[in-house]
Formats: structure tokens, C-alpha cells, sequence
């Protein structure tokens, strides 16, 4: 065997080191909002063996469904209401931006890239489809050879630091890679290859494993076939009691087992390993610590067996020789959905709302078109007296809610205020939203933009600056008290004033969920008020307040009657999201979640186009003139 690959695995302490150097905190952003999300993670070749260890982390700290999948697979299923996380070394994996782009055109969210590049064509892709997130991981060290050694280290720490950092767990791997092996793998570092090498001496090889070890059986299938070292099974110890076993009563001589067994199935494994025919050569690794820890010492175990294999047959895993038929195949690409040249925006509008209503049969389908047809040809024949939008997740991306709007933003909203358009904008926090609305509208139209703080419980001209929050009232204490007994509820932590609670979920915690217990406890109490959430908050809100009082403050400003339209914008049109009773009119705009209303809340901008990116797509077809706006969305 040549040394190519050897010299790769002489580098991984210098990766591993590489690795916990790297700021998790991008990837944490990212991957927040998936947190209370069964996911997807897309991985082709080399990249599906950090699928597999991503999906197995995504279970063990999350709680929720994950499963790794090649992008053909998952572009030919329907799958929906997943979240989605591609990796790829490079970028340019073809089958993974053709599934990247599949993914974004169904508009999973979140949708997630991991790449060990700074730029690349799957960044390309993300800055097409703005809702998306690629997180870029990059070090010199995470250059691969044939097969992904350091970069399948590289992005396993940081997913695993991720996800520990999602959850608060602050716990720091081992500062060097030998003392990690040390503390997690039963086996001398240098003497792994030797100890498994009777394990893959025979021609085929029965990878046993724990389930915190199914990531390390998924990578040694991948490399044995792919450098030609072997033929591998892989189980759990009890799916191979069930017939597989059975192998070894015919091929005991040209079988041998690998045995991959974490702290939690020692006794299991003695006794299966123990019945096994001693003509069988055997190797057994036993793994300790946490098992996020044991799953990355498990993918580290399988570059060793590579190596143990690649001895015996004598091949470079790291250079086996690619044939010309092979280079061909590599480059084949699955077929992208054609983009029509002009998308009818009813069917845009028609494919949102199956997607929310669960729309089947063929007659509810061509009934739900009709309706969508009439509803974009009365949004575009409308003349409205104003325009309400709602501000995180609309104006501003939820992660840059504390940040400056952005120029294009602005400019859209200075244009219609300059043109005669009156604006209201509904927020459910208070001087930090005004500050931000402030630096982005030129002052001298102050006076015709209209803010609803607290969900629009206060509501305020810009030109008047934002409130002063009162004091909690009595009825407000009474409900936040109920709130805080709730089991449901110890962990999260309260905003209380006059006239809202703002309840912060903890990362794992589904808001829909959140918002029932809420509300039962609201009803309880006797108090009238409202629940809704966004993504990570609920809100109780009382006095009277709700978004729609910012409609009806636009209406009054422009001396319009009572029911008068009034184009809305907003993103959590779906109950309940915060948005859902503002947008739910046949003048309802959303830029991510709709209804399953046949009269409201529609989503007319491009297939993939979600957040600011659709805001922007919708201010730049609006038009002010004498004192009326109009929108053409075809």
C-alpha cells in the first residue's frame, strides 16, 4: 500500500485540533430553528457518512426524527414540513446543490449547507433562495484525498459542538485528539489498525454496533466499497440475531465480525460474540463517555479500518485508482426541476395552499384554483388607502432583528412614503423596533408611518418616539403567576409589562404546543386576552390589542371608511403565528406561512422566495398615486 492515506490519518490530530479551534456559533444559528424539527440530512459518497453522524446527533440532542438520505432519494419524495441540512466538502457536489435547489423550491425550512469553503456553488445557490443558510467551515488542514478523511473529522466536531451549544451544554471535548481516543475507545490509537486487521482479513466483514456506533458502520460501508477494500454488512446486535446470522453458518471462513459496542450494550455484545463460531475471526472495540462523543470516536475507528483493510488487500484507500468509466458516472447529475419561463403566480398561490391545507382529491384541487385565481385578480385590481406590515421575520430577517434594516428595505419604504402611501408597521416589541425604524426612514416622512408596539397593544406615530412601558398590572401579574406554576413553563423565562407578557421558549420547545397550554391558562384565569407566537416567543396580550388595531389606526389617518382595504404583509400567517388574524383578509400577503383559507392570506411571491427576500419581491410591484396604492403581482 502506498503511504497517501497513512499520511492523512498521521494529520488528524492537527484537524481535530483544527476543528475545536473553529466558532460554532454560525452553525448553532443555523441549525436553532430545526432544533424542534424532524430533519433531512442530504449527503452523496463521502458527505453522507457526515449525513449519518449529523442525523444521529440531531436525535440524540434533539429528541425529533432525523434521517440521512441521498439527494436522489429525497428528490424523488414528497417529503414536507422537514427541515433540511446538505453537506459537501467542496460545494460543488452536483447531486447535492441539484437536492439543495430541489429543497428550496418545496421551501423547507430551514434549509441548511455545510461547507468547508468559503465560497462555492452551493453559496451561489443560497444567495438565490435568501431564507436559506449556507455556514462556510474552512482550514487548509480539511483538504481531502480520494476519500473524506479530514474534512468528515472537521465537520463532525463542529456539528457536534453545534448542537452542544444549541442545548447549552457546555461540556468541551478533550483538548487533543490523543487524549480524546484515550478517553473514549478501549483500543491504543496505535494499535487500532493491527487490532482490526483480523477483522477484515476475510473477504466479507459484519459490522455489529450500538446505536451511538450506526454513523461508524454507515462510514465503513461507504469506503469499502468505494476503494474496493471488501464487502461489508452492518446491523445492530439484536436486528442480527433475527436471520442474518445465518451468514456465518454458510461462510464462516470467509466472514469476519467487527464489533463496534458502546458502555450501554457490553453484557448484550459478550453474549452474541460468545455464540458466534470461534472458526469466525472477531475484533471488538468498546466504547465509553457521552454518546455524542462515542458516535465521533466511532468515525474515527472506521478511518482506522480503512487503513487495516486497505494493508490487506494492498490499496491506497487514499489513491485506489479511478477508471474512466468512473470519472464519467462521478459527473452525471440528476435532473433539476425546469423553471417555467413565467410562473403563473395562482399556481404559486395553488401549491401554498395544498401544502397548508392538505388539498387531495382532483375536484378539491381544480376548486382550490379557481379561488386562488380570484383572489390574485382581486388583489391586483384593488386600490388600497395604506399598508400594514408586520416587522421580524418581514421587514428584517428573525436573526437580524436587532440589526439595522437593510438598504433595499429601506429604500422600498422611503419610495411609497414619498410617493403618498401611509404605513403602519405592527411589532411585538417596543423602542428597540422604533430605533431601528427610525435609521432607515428618512424623517420628514415620520408622520405618516404608524407603529403598533407590543403586537399593537400601544400605538404610536413614528414621529411621536416609542413608549414608555407601564408598570405590570394587576391582571397581568395574575396571568404571568399562573404561567410561571406551569410545569410547562419552568424553563422559560418572562417579559411583563401593562399590556403584554413575552414568554422566551426554551431552543426545544414547539410554540404551537406552547400556545395551547397558554391559552388554557389564559381562559382560566378570567382575564380576556390573546396568544400567539412566533418562532421561538409566545405573547399574551391584553387591553385590546392585536395587530389589527394598526389597521384600523392607517384607516383612520387617511380619513378611510371602515373596512376600507388595506394591503397587509406579514410571515406567520398560519395560526398561530402572529401574524395569522392580520393576514387572514382577502388583502393578506405572506412571506412564508399562509392558511388554508380559500379567502385569505396569500402567498404570491417566486417558489423559494421567503422572508425579505419575498417582502422585496412584493414592495417593488406596489405603486402609490393620488393618495391610493395598487400592487401587480403579474
Amino acid at each position: 500500500m502506498t503511504q497517501r492515506y497513512i499520511k492523512e490519518l498521521a494529520n488528524l490530530p492537527d484537524v481535530y485540533e483544527a476543528a475545536n479551534r473553529l466558532d460554532p456559533g454560525p452553525l448553532k444559528a443555523a441549525i436553532e430553528s430545526c432544533a424542534a424539527k424532524p430533519a433531512v440530512m442530504l449527503g452523496s459518497g463521502g458527505s453522507f457518512s457526515v449525513a449519518s453522524f449529523a442525523a444521529y446527533i440531531h436525535q440524540f440532542t434533539t429528541g425529533r426524527l432525523a434521517s440521512p438520505s441521498t439527494p436522489l432519494d429525497y428528490m424523488t419524495l414528497s417529503l414536507r414540513d422537514a427541515a433540511v441540512m446538505c453537506f459537501t466538502a467542496s460545494g460543488r457536489n452536483k447531486d447535492i446543490c441539484a437536492a439543495f435547489d430541489e429543497a428550496a423550491q418545496r421551501e423547507a425550512k430551514p434549509l441548511i449547507g455545510l461547507v468547508m469553503r468559503d465560497h462555492s456553488p452551493l453559496h451561489e445557490l443560497s444567495e438565490r433562495y435568501r431564507y436559506s443558510r449556507v455556514v462556510s467551515a474552512t482550514s487548509q488542514l480539511f483538504e481531502d484525498g480520494f476519500l473524506a478523511v479530514a474534512s468528515l473529522l472537521g465537520s463532525s466536531i463542529l456539528l457536534l459542538r453545534a448542537y452542544r451549544l444549541l442545548i447549552g451544554d457546555t461540556a468541551a471535548l478533550p483538548p487533543t485528539f490523543a487524549s480524546f481516543m484515550q478517553s473514549r475507545v478501549s483500543v491504543p490509537l496505535d494499535a487500532l489498525v493491527d487490532h482490526m486487521r483480523p477483522a477484515v482479513a476475510p473477504e466479507t466483514t459484519s459490522v455489529l454496533c450500538s446505536s451511538s456506533l450506526r454513523p461508524a458502520a454507515m462510514d465503513i460501508e461507504s469506503r469499502f466499497v468505494e476503494a474496493a477494500l471488501g464487502n461489508v454488512h452492518a446491523t445492530d446486535l439484536r436486528n442480527f440475531g433475527h436471520g442474518r446470522h445465518h451468514w456465518f453458518a454458510k461462510r464462516p471462513d470467509t466472514t469476519g465480525i467487527l464489533a463496534l459496542i458502546g458502555d450501554d450494550q457490553e453484557a448484550l455484545a459478550t453474549r452474541t460474540l460468545e455464540l458466534i463460531p470461534n472458526e469466525v475471526s472477531k475484533a471488538r472495540i468498546d466504547f465509553s463517555g457521552p454518546r455524542d462523543e462515542q458516535a465521533l470516536a466511532g468515525m474515527v475507528v472506521s478511518l482506522h479500518l480503512a487503513a487495516a483493510a486497505g494493508q490487506v488487500r494492498n490499496i491506497d484507500p487514499g489513491k485506489p485508482g479511478v477508471p474512466e468509466f468512473g470519472r464519467k458516472l462521478y459527473h452525471l447529475a440528476p435532473a433539476r426541476r425546469r423553471k417555467a419561463k413565467r410562473a403563473e403566480i395562482a399556481d404559486v398561490a395553488l401549491w401554498r395552499k395544498e401544502m397548508a391545507g392538505g388539498w387531495k382529491t382532483a375536484h378539491q384541487i381544480e376548486e382550490l384554483r379557481e379561488h386562488c385565481k380570484r383572489g390574485v385578480e382581486r388583489i391586483n385590481q384593488c386600490k388600497f388607502v395604506g399598508i400594514v406590515f408586520d416587522y421580524d421575520g418581514t421587514l428584517c430577517e428573525p436573526d437580524g432583528r436587532f440589526q439595522p434594516l437593510s438598504t433595499p428595505i429601506a429604500n422600498g419604504l422611503n419610495r411609497l412614503l414619498a410617493e403618498g402611501a401611509v404605513i403602519g408597521i405592527a411589532t411585538g416589541r417596543g423602542g428597540s423596533a422604533a430605533d431601528r425604524i427610525r435609521e432607515a426612514i428618512e424623517k420628514s416622512y415620520w408622520s405618516n408611518v404608524i407603529i403598533g408596539f407590543y403586537n399593537g397593544a400601544v400605538l404610536r406615530m413614528l414621529a411621536e418616539g416609542p413608549p414608555t412601558p407601564g408598570n405590570p398590572t394587576a391582571d397581568v401579574l395574575r396571568i404571568e403567576k399562573l404561567l410561571r406554576s406551569s410545569r410547562h413553563f419552568s424553563a422559560s423565562s418572562f417579559r411583563s409589562n401593562d399590556c403584554q407578557i413575552a414568554i422566551s421558549l426554551p431552543t426545544l420547545e414547539e410554540p404551537a404546543t406552547s400556545v395551547r397550554v397558554a391559552t388554557a391558562i389564559v381562559e382560566q384565569s378570567g382575564v380576556k386576552a390573546s396568544v400567539t407566537c412566533s418562532n421561538h416567543s409566545v405573547d399574551v396580550i391584553l387591553g385590546g390589542g392585536g395587530k389589527m388595531a394598526v389597521v384600523e389606526a392607517v384607516r383612520a389617518c387617511t380619513h378611510a371608511t371602515s373596512g376600507a382595504p388595506v394591503l397587509r404583509v406579514g410571515d406567520k400567517g398560519r395560526w398561530p403565528g402572529n401574524d395569522s388574524e392580520l393576514l387572514d383578509d382577502p388583502f393578506g400577503l405572506s412571506v412564508d406561512e399562509v392558511s388554508a383559507s380559500t379567502e385569505s392570506c396569500w402567498g404570491l411571491s417566486p417558489r423559494g422566495y421567503l422572508g425579505v427576500q419575498a417582502t422585496l419581491y412584493y414592495l417593488d410591484r406596489i405603486g402609490w398615486q393620488h393618495d391610493a396604492g395598487t400592487i401587480q403581482l403579474e
